[in-house]
């Protein structure tokens, strides 16, 4: 199936089709498609080596009760959860080739309504949520280990800098998309270099009898809670999150049909290995009880083995991991909000791209204010069992989506299609999961509920604002006031 590239003349008809093969005329405004495999395994495994792997495998630890046995099967099972997840977010992202991701997915089989929620509570609440945790987690990893007898930082400066974080990494994906995507390569490199440290010390400890906590794999801390593997879970696929992401940029992959394919193969196979191994290094080192009473274990592991002396090494390693995550986020995100408004959902001026920097600066500024009163409003580490909730019911619903289609539309022809089986899979793992979650601790599922109710009642508002010619026409100097300051248009070439 070849991928058209139309562009948009003046009378709203389409003009000539240049083949998917083919280079954008650099003359258009409109964002490059120049992602091929190695920028597409650096978003993909970007946004998934995050700050889970370094701080995450506590929580894992924790909901299996300190059993090492059923914490490495957790690993193993959120591997293969989240993997099934992204073969069917795979074939979905080539069947409608828009960029967007899951909002494109359930806007298309459930309607707006359902797409509009999805994309507010992100814009809203998640997105912005999950940014400034990664900003803070830089500005802590990055200051701690220089601060020496000061003690502690005072928070307002933590605040400040995590701000300043965010500011650039918007100034990053504001400039150029070819400059975001190279540092985004080379921030993989070092957090990959990071992990496989971990894992050569880790290795080195076992061949000198640092194996003594695997002697006995299933013994627990105390008696073992099966309410916990819910958390446990979470944690592990919280680890494993962001692999959905890059279907927000389908339009900016060059050959999606392989290039998409293999990325998240070999981004899978990789990231199951390295977790596990990284894992079973920590436990080389530490204690199960060690490594539930610590909130970077990473940072621990690296004191033990190298001494607090040279363990900044690691620290400044979990600074590029967190800012690679938060960078690629920057980028995805962006192409979500950018794809909404295109579809006439949020404000028409972020559908716009800058016309010399082909960036969608709009969507990517917009967030900033949002995401910096996160950071200065308190602890945000509380959401992160609701974040994770949050985003697998919209994956239940996304999944779903896929045998349905293969119901509606047997006739489709794709160059890609997952298991048939995957989708159940995912599905039926998080819903146990959920079920479990909203047994013990119903107030996430009530927060949940709560959001989806405020977000329909912004959606009927977005309705009746769309109908309303006098509003269009106040909102139309809006954006032509707009247009100017951003110095930017609308696409000039359909790309989907």
């Amino acid at each position: 199936m070849s991928q058209k590239y139309l562009p948009i003349s003046k009378n709203g008809k389409d003009a000539t089709e240049i083949d998917s093969g083919e280079d954008i005329p650099e003359d258009k405004v409109v964002m490059p498609r120049f992602l091929g495999l190695i920028q597409s395994i650096s978003f993909v495994l970007g946004l998934i080596i995050g700050t889970g792997i370094f701080l995450t495998p506590t929580g894992v630890l924790r909901g299996s009760s300190g059993s090492i046995g059923v914490s490495l099967i957790m690993w193993v099972v959120g591997a293969f959860h989240a993997s099934t997840g992204a073969m069917c977010y795979t074939e979905l992202a080539l069947y409608y080739r828009q960029s967007g991701g899951s909002y494109i997915f359930l806007r298309s089989v459930y309607g707006p309504a359902l797409g509009f929620l999805k994309i507010w509570i992100s814009f809203f609440v998640v997105s912005p949520c999950s940014a400034a945790i990664q900003s803070i987690v830089i500005v802590n990893f990055l200051i701690t280990p220089f601060a020496g007898e000061c003690g502690s930082v005072p928070q307002a400066g933590i605040k400040m800098g995590a701000s300043c974080v965010i500011l650039l990494a918007v100034i990053i994906n504001s400039v150029s998309t070819r400059w975001t995507a190279k540092v985004q390569v080379i921030l993989l490199f070092v957090k990959t270099g990071a992990v496989l440290a971990i894992i050569l010390m880790g290795a080195v400890k076992m061949i000198q009898g640092g194996s003594s906590n695997f002697e006995k794999p299933f013994q627990t801390s105390g008696e073992f809670d099966f309410s916990k593997l819910a958390s446990a879970f979470f944690s592990a696929t919280f680890a494993y999150g962001g692999w959905n992401n890059i279907s927000n940029i389908t339009e900016e992959v060059k050959k999606p049909d392989t290039t998409m394919v293999r990325a998240m193969f070999i981004s899978f196979v990789s990231v199951a290995i390295l977790y596990l191994m990284t894992n079973v290094a920590y436990l080389a080192v530490l204690t199960p009880e060690e490594m539930m009473s610590s909130n970077a274990v990473a940072a621990l592991f690296a004191v033990r083995v190298i001494s607090k002396r040279w363990s900044f090494v690691i620290w400044m390693c979990v600074v590029c991991s967190a800012a690679g995550n938060l960078n690629g986020t920057t980028y995805t995100k962006s192409r979500a909000y950018f794809v909404t408004a295109r579809n006439g959902q949020f404000p028409f001026i972020l559908s716009t791209i800058h016309i010399t920097r082909k960036t969608p600066l709009a969507a990517i500024i917009v967030s900033v204010p949002i995401t910096v009163l996160v950071i200065w409003s308190g602890n945000v580490w509380s959401v992160i069992d609701f974040l994770v909730c949050f985003n697998q019911i919209m994956n239940i619903l996304t999944m779903a989506t896929v045998p349905y289609l293969r119901w509606k539309k047997p006739e489709r022809k794709l160059s890609y299609k997952a298991p048939l089986w995957s989708p159940f899979v995912y599905i039926g793992f998080t819903l146990a999961a959920v079920l479990m979650s909203a047994y013990s601790n119903p107030l996430q599922i009530g927060i949940t509920a709560a959001l989806i109710c405020i977000a329909l009642i912004f959606y009927v508002l977005n309705q009746q604002l769309n109908r309303s010619a006098r509003a269009q026409e106040k909102l139309k100097h809006v954006n032509d006031f707009l247009q100017k300051l951003f110095f930017s248009v609308e696409q000039e070439m359909k790309t989907y």
